[in-house]
This record gives C-alpha cells, sequence and structure tokens, in this order.
C-alpha cells in the first residue's frame, strides 16, 4: 500500500521557481478543487457579422477548499491562528527583493498547477469555550503565471504545444491547417468542434479559427 501523500503549497520568490521560501503542507487533504479557465469573444459590430470572433483566452484559475482542526482529532495540528498564519507566510509574505507576492507551486498527485494567490477567504466554524477557534474552512484561489520565455513561445507559429488563432485566407481548409499547426490532419474533427463549425471542407476567408495546444488534445 502507498503512503498517504498531503497537498503542498510551495512558494518561491523568483518566476523561475528556483528560489524556495517556504511550504504550508496539508495535515487534512483538500475536500475539492477546481481549474477553471475561459476564452473571450468580440460582440457583432455589424450586420453582417452573425457570431461573436475570438478574442483571447483567459488565465486559468485554480480553486481550493481545505479545513483546518484543531479539536484534537488530528495529532500534530497546531492552533488555528497558527495554520493561517504560517499560510499567510508562505502565500501572502511580500518579497522585497522583487517587491512581489510570492510564485506558488501546488504540488499532489498529478496536480502540479503554478501561479500567484489572487483571493483567499477563512470561515471560522467550530470555537472553544473561551472563544479560541477550533475549525476553520479555507477557500483559495490562485491565478495561473506564465513566464515571459513561454509567452514569447506562443507568438511562434511553428510550435504545435502551444495555443493559435489563424485568420482564414481564400483557398485554406482545415486540413492543411491541422497539418501547418500539428503536423497532422488528424486532429480536424476537434479543431472543427472547439470552434463550432458544421462542418470544414468550406471555411470563408477571414475567419478566425483557435487551434488548441496539442497537450490538451493527447
Amino acid at each position: 500500500m502507498s503512503a498517504l501523500k498531503k497537498l503542498e503549497i510551495i512558494s518561491y520568490t523568483d518566476c523561475k521557481y528556483s528560489s524556495e521560501q517556504g511550504r504550508f503542507s496539508m495535515l487534512v487533504n483538500p475536500v475539492e478543487y477546481s481549474e477553471n479557465s475561459g476564452i473571450t469573444y468580440n460582440n457583432p459590430q455589424s450586420v453582417g457579422e452573425k457570431s461573436p470572433t475570438f478574442k483571447g483566452l483567459e488565465g486559468k484559475k485554480f480553486s481550493m477548499k481545505f479545513y483546518l482542526d484543531n479539536t484534537g482529532v488530528i495529532i500534530g495540528s497546531n492552533s488555528i491562528d497558527d495554520s493561517i498564519k504560517k499560510l499567510e507566510k508562505v502565500c501572502e509574505k511580500y518579497v522585497g527583493k522583487t517587491h512581489e507576492t510570492p510564485f506558488l507551486k501546488v504540488v499532489w498527485g498529478t496536480l502540479n498547477f503554478k501561479g500567484r494567490l489572487s483571493s483567499k477567504s477563512v470561515k471560522y466554524t467550530l470555537f472553544a469555550a473561551d472563544g479560541e477557534p477550533l475549525r476553520a474552512e479555507v477557500d483559495l484561489q490562485i491565478s495561473q503565471f506564465v513566464d515571459v520565455e513561454t509567452e514569447e513561445k506562443e507568438k511562434n507559429t511553428s510550435s504545435p504545444d502551444l495555443s493559435h488563432l489563424f485568420t482564414v485566407k481564400a483557398g485554406d481548409t482545415l486540413p492543411q491547417l491541422c497539418k501547418e499547426v500539428y503536423g497532422s490532419i488528424g486532429y480536424v474533427t476537434d479543431v472543427a468542434r472547439v470552434n463550432g463549425l458544421s462542418g470544414f471542407r468550406h471555411l470563408a476567408p477571414g475567419t478566425k479559427l483557435f487551434f488548441p495546444p496539442l497537450s490538451d488534445k493527447n
């Protein structure tokens, strides 16, 4: 039987994630977490435009809910106040050298999310007779961080691992564009579905097509 792994939030002072400054390790793993992303569109500007056109990708958001408990049920637990202070030190402590909040990595099993804290809320749900908090519910939201080097790669239309936006020219076909982006026509159906196309044999010049990362298609 494999050992139970605990989720960790690791804090770094630099965007290359090379200089660690602290860790927050869960005594009780989260009850849930989620990743959300979105796509923004330009609304039709003229009568001739029938539908919104692609504008851009929104950065991913990671949300997590977990509990802190100091009722004596969990061995090794600290006071709720101490746990919150440690969490704040890891996630929010100002990095003087860079004048920035820290860069975070959330690691658990196959999860490896990099970003920066965008919001934190704490709800205290149980108290001792003297008012000391004994249990709390914590919600964190972390915004994905992409370094400048990766952003530059996104401008390289020859890389199949990153997202692309193409404006269709006369004579373009979806199989041909898939061949250019992915090196294979095997993703035609997927790209058509992502862009809401009912067919792909005839593409209207001027149409903007989104080609998702190859890693999302495997």
